[in-house]
């Protein structure tokens, strides 16, 4: 007795973008690559908030550069 069950927080997609300050797609894209928790519910994506803080707090790498890679695609400028 006594134990409580944390629930972790969930919001959509652009709600957690709204938060951050970043585009959904961008989030999408966390969640899609493992780098942040979320889970399908019907036809939306509910991002776990606390994975997502722990992501940023850890640091996110930003965008690759010119010659860094993206999924084991490196990215090609163009002309």
């Amino acid at each position: 007795m006594g134990d409580s069950i944390r629930y972790p927080i969930m919001k959509s997609v652009k709600d957690a973008a709204e938060i951050y300050g970043l585009s959904p797609a961008y989030i999408r894209r966390l969640c899609r690559t493992g780098k942040v928790r979320f889970v399908n519910a019907g036809h939306r994506w509910l991002v776990n908030m606390d994975s997502l803080a722990r992501y940023f707090e850890a640091g996110d790498p930003g965008p690759a550069g010119l010659d860094e890679t993206i999924g084991g695609i490196r990215r090609v400028s163009g002309r």
